[in-house]
């Protein structure tokens, strides 16, 4: 069975009874089938936060300093116990993990089927690190939850796209006196996300004061008649022969068969870095260099290669955008 074939499988297993308020997503915490680990039943030989203290101002985090040949070595390895919010994900990390091994830093993975425990778990001390969510969710939770994390490594951004089973263009639709069924996710951050898509569409015009994430009622001005409905984000595909026009997630259109030339109307443009993933850790351990070292080998070219092999048009490395 070709890679391809087998992603698609595995990413139709962990998506079906998800739901994304983030990057990918979740209602009760299980441990993965490869590497994660179970705190009630075994415990890491050492992990980074026991081990490695916070690094101080010295650190220097471009060069391998003392400091940092103390921090970690294949004769004083130390374990990462990094979240995650679907096994699919393990694909990405996979490589990563078995290039840091002979330098002496295990990768565990900890598994989520809900967006509401990764941060608590990283901010209680569960897990070392996480890579689940964008900066819009991250920066809601924290302040939130109060959580002290800080982000240290950007990862990827996954599209979202317009989608239809009408046959539209962008054109057909914006010249319809009939009021438009569109379909968009119900959490905070993605439906906002999908009201600016819209918005860059032609569809309408919001607030200019309405932030990142606007709401159905920061509209100001409708280009055409359009009525709302607000599902899960994984649900989206589900109602595309019931509406007009769907904005859909990158992963969940992959997951859906849908490929990127699908799209009527494509993501392409990013104000900030609200919809960018990223990789927190607990803000004591920002300049920790087992955490760095793991961020500068995330971002590669090999990295790269795997986004283009596993998610074709849908996902972007996001440390190259800046």
């Amino acid at each position: 069975m070709s890679i391809r074939n087998k992603f698609a499988l595995s990413l139709t297993a962990v998506l079906a009874a998800l739901s994304l308020t983030a990057c990918s997503g979740s209602s009760t915490s299980s441990s993965s089938e490869a590497g994660s680990t179970d705190n009630s039943s075994s415990a890491p030989e050492s992990s980074a936060a026991e081990s490695t203290p916070p690094a101080d101002s010295s650190d220097n985090a471009e060069s391998t300093t003392a400091g940092e040949e103390a921090a970690y070595s294949p004769e004083n390895p130390v374990t990462v116990r990094i979240g995650l919010t679907g096994n699919i994900y393990e694909e990405i990390w996979n490589p990563i993990k078995e290039k840091l091994a002979p330098e002496g830093i295990n990768i565990e993975y900890q598994q989520f089927t809900s967006f509401n425990i990764p941060n608590n778990a990283l901010n209680s001390g569960e897990i070392e690190m996480n890579a689940f969510q964008h900066h819009a969710y991250f920066n809601n939770d924290v302040s939130t939850n109060g959580y002290d994390l800080t982000a240290i490594g950007d990862t990827y951004i996954v599209a979202m796209n317009i989608y239809t089973s009408k046959g539209l263009t962008v054109e057909d639709a914006l010249a319809s006196t009939d009021t438009l069924k569109i379909a968009v996710p119900n959490d905070v951050t993605n439906e906002g996300r999908a009201l600016r898509l819209l918005e860059s569409a032609g569809f309408f015009k919001i607030d200019e004061n309405a932030g990142a994430s606007p709401e159905v009622a920061d509209i100001t001005e409708y280009v055409v008649p359009v009525e709302f409905v607000e599902v899960d984000a994984n649900l989206v595909y589900s109602v595309i022969q019931d509406v007009d026009l769907a904005v859909i997630n990158g992963n969940y259109a992959l997951d859906s068969g849908l490929t990127a030339e699908d799209a009527i109307y494509k993501e392409s443009e990013y104000s900030d870095n609200s919809y960018y993933c990223l990789i927190a850790v607990r803000t004591e351990d920002k300049d920790n260099p087992v955490y760095k070292r793991i961020v500068e080998a995330y971002q590669t070219q090999d990295t790269i290669d795997i986004y283009n092999d596993l998610f074709k048009g849908f996902f972007v490395p996001a440390w190259t955008l800046e």
